[in-house]
């Protein structure tokens, strides 16, 4: 199955498309990369096999594959020989270290040995088996110059980088131009010899020996190209090397420290218990959301660290990177308080939306750019309520989490407008907000999309206000009644008028009226179809704060019995829907590389957070990760997609959204930590788990606290080793 392997932030990755037999480099452009061709193989006798990397030669009979936090692994087997290959990338990725893990370098290394005895029912002889291996790379644009004092190849080519158009309107399209990046990247040899155009050795195996592997190093360094706020910013690698001959001689000099870290890093990610599927989504949607990422500096010194959103490309969608939160609050919380400092320069007033009741309110952007310009919203629409209330609750978990609150106190007064601002988009007095409610569930039902009164929204005012009067009291700030009335009501309106027997209402408005077709500005009316469905969206706005151990007062007991009838409800093959209303009125708007509907519609990530939340309170749907899985798998090997967030409709692939499954290990565990109280507990969801407590991990050492527990006389124990 397709697979790709980038560099933090460098923009510079290998991708692999198997099943097509194309590799691609990535680079600055569109995904899946700049196609070209791996030549990694065998030549023995006239016969030249080849893993499916290009389209020389003949494939292996077998091939086999590998994914790591930190690799990517193909292998093939040739059963009338016994001589089996494996190829590796490998990046430097050391969470929490941003200077290790941008290094801009791929590693890739190929290794030949004979298996012992037979394979399968192919009969092998006991003569040796002489060949060359060989390890290469071609493209259509692409001139190598092998430079035999370095040792190195100068790879010489073209990239692209595309620049959106200064328009408003983009209800039907974002209209870029191309911009060509010159690259002169540095491929240094660690091993083998440099024969024409590819790496070779000779090799002579009798079974169940190994030869001498070919390796190189992928180097990239790049001038400014990612337009912050009007200017090209440098990457964030430069503040380390000052030309691409340093990185190379740091890609030799560091090769083994690159191993090694990969043996620590990837033991540490992958020590759970929780299965396979778990333990591929978690490399997977890793290698999915490095493939999205930009890290560069301003001239201000800032540093800007944004993530594309898969493949609609706009930089750090809010909502995409508060469905990524669990994976931030796990493994690398420095790069969600990067985006906290970002964010507040993207708000816009509140009158806009509310006329004169939002004078002096604020509401966050969707986006802050897109493609290679990170410089103003570009997404077709506003979500004002929702990206209001994700910052809030962002900037909350992140205090909360590390007790850090540099971002909170600088923009205080930033948060307390967003909240005046969710106040008074509830017009009618019930702590619903019923104005400025288009989401992020852009491919779904109106009621789900754009309903008035939505009670996913309403959870996560309820709760932005609840921990927002928390973070201006620690920020000295006073007048904090109309935000803890509209606490208190948004909690009695959900529980009073939102519950529905055995499952919370989708929106509490029963009409369509007076609400706007957010694609169209077309006003609606008349009756609101499948307003009181089953769906999975309740606790979305719970789940970060459940991880640092906010109560919002909503009844555990029904929002267990919610998820639980929810999930019954709405799954399929790969996972559960929005919700169980099918919708047979489709008159929304085709929109290609922004969205599209469809009838019944799923996305992975929003089962992800909700399987999250369901742990923290007992209910194990931890399961379901074994479709999300085979979704994975059924995409990606027909052509690569990467994460594929969507299934039953749309097309939102290569999205960095999947790595929400980082949450799954907190969860089963019940780990809930507040720094800033000091608060550490556990409450396992399984009488049989064994999972690390990423946050506390010291990568360098390649140590990491384990909690583990265990059935006795019918009720769960556990136990928490920290590391001494």
């Amino acid at each position: 199955m397709g697979d790709s392997l980038t560099v933090l932030g460098s923009r510079i990755g290998i991708a692999w498309d198997p099943a097509n037999r194309q590799t691609y480099l990535v680079r600055h452009g569109q995904h899946p990369g700049i196609p070209i061709e791996l030549h990694a193989g065998v030549q023995i006798g006239s016969r030249v096999l080849t893993l499916p990397l290009s389209k020389e030669g003949d494939s292996f009979e077998f091939v086999d594959q590998e994914m790591t936090a930190t690799t990517m692994t193909l292998g093939g087997i040739d059963p009338e020989t016994g001589i089996h290959i494996k190829l590796t990338a490998r990046i430097p990725f050391r969470p929490r270290d941003d200077e290790f893990s941008t290094v801009p370098v791929v590693y890739l290394e190929l290794e030949v040995d004979r298996l012992p005895s037979s394979f399968r029912w192919v009969a092998q002889h006991e003569e040796r088996v002489e060949g060359r291996l060989f390890l290469g790379v071609s493209g259509a644009g692409m001139d190598l110059h092998y430079e035999s004092e370095r040792n190195a190849i100068t790879a010489s080519y073209t990239s692209i980088i595309h620049r959106p158009y200064e328009e408003d309107d983009h209800s039907q399209a974002i209209r870029s131009r191309e911009e060509e990046v010159a690259c002169r990247d540095r491929i240094a040899v660690l091993s083998g010899q440099w024969e024409g155009t590819r790496l070779t050795s000779i090799f002579s195996l009798g079974k169940a020996e190994a030869s001498t592997s070919l390796s190189l190093a992928w180097c990239a360094y790049d001038r400014p190209l990612l337009n912050v706020l009007g200017t090209n910013s440098p990457f964030k690698y430069t503040q380390t090397f000052s030309d691409i001959e340093q990185v190379a001689d740091w890609a030799v000099q560091h090769e083994e420290e690159v191993k090694l870290n990969s043996d620590k890093v990837d033991q540490i990610i992958a020590g759970h218990s929780l299965g396979e599927p778990v333990s591929k989504l978690l490399a997977q949607t890793l290698h999915s959301w490095l493939m999205n990422t930009w890290w560069v500096v301003r001239d201000n010194g800032q540093d800007w660290f944004t993530v594309w959103e898969g493949n609609c490309y706009f930089h750090s969608t809010v909502d995409v990177e508060y469905t990524q939160a669990p994976f931030y609050l796990t493994l690398w919380p420095e790069l969600l308080e990067l985006q906290l400092q970002e964010w507040p320069l993207f708000g816009k007033d509140g009158s806009r939306v509310l006329g004169e009741r939002g004078e002096g309110t604020l509401f966050l952007s969707h986006d802050m750019g897109v493609m290679g310009d990170s410089t103003k919203q570009y997404y077709h629409h506003e979500m004002e309520v929702e990206e209001s209330t994700n910052y809030i609750l962002l900037a909350y978990a992140h205090w909360r989490r590390t007790g850090k609150d540099d971002a909170i106190i600088q923009h205080a007064a930033f948060i307390r407008q967003l909240m005046d601002f969710i106040v008074r988009c509830d017009t009618t007095g019930n702590g619903i907000p019923d104005k400025g409610c288009a989401n992020t569930i852009d491919d779904a039902s109106p009621a789900i999309q754009y309903g008035s009164e939505q009670v996913y929204l309403g959870v996560k005012a309820l709760a932005a206000c609840q921990v927002g009067i928390e973070i201006l009291k620690h920020t000295n700030g006073t007048e904090l009644d109309p935000y803890e009335q509209f606490a208190r009501q948004a909690l009695a309106t959900i529980e009073s008028t939102g519950w529905l027997e055995d499952h919370y209402a989708v929106t509490l408005s029963r009409t369509m009226d007076g609400t706007t077709d957010p694609w169209t500005g077309e006003p609606k009316s008349g009756e609101l179809l499948g307003w009181d469905a089953y769906h999975i969206y309740t606790v979305n706005g719970l789940t970060l704060l459940d991880m640092v151990g906010h109560d919002t007062g909503l009844l555990k007991d029904r929002l267990v019995l919610d998820m639980k009838t929810g999930a019954e409800q709405t799954l399929g093959r790969y996972g559960c829907r929005h919700t169980s209303y099918i919708d047979t009125q489709d008159k929304s708007v085709f929109i290609p590389g922004l969205a599209s509907h469809s009838r019944k519609v799923g996305w992975i990530s929003m089962n992800m957070l909700r399987d999250i939340g369901a742990a923290y309170r007992g209910l194990d749907l931890l399961h379901l990760a074994g479709n999300y899985w085979s979704w994975q798998c059924t995409t990606n090997s027909q052509h690569i997609s990467m994460f594929f967030e969507t299934f039953y409709g749309n097309s939102l692939s290569f999205y960095p959204r999947g790595v929400a499954i980082f949450g799954y290990l907190d969860a089963a565990a019940g780990f809930v930590y507040d720094a800033v109280h000091s608060r550490k507990t556990f409450s396992p969801v399984r009488g049989s788990i064994q999972v690390p407590i990423l946050l506390f991990a010291d990568w360098k050492r390649g140590t990491v606290p384990q909690v583990s527990s265990s059935l006795a006389d019918g009720r769960i124990q556990y136990q928490y080793v920290e590391v001494e």
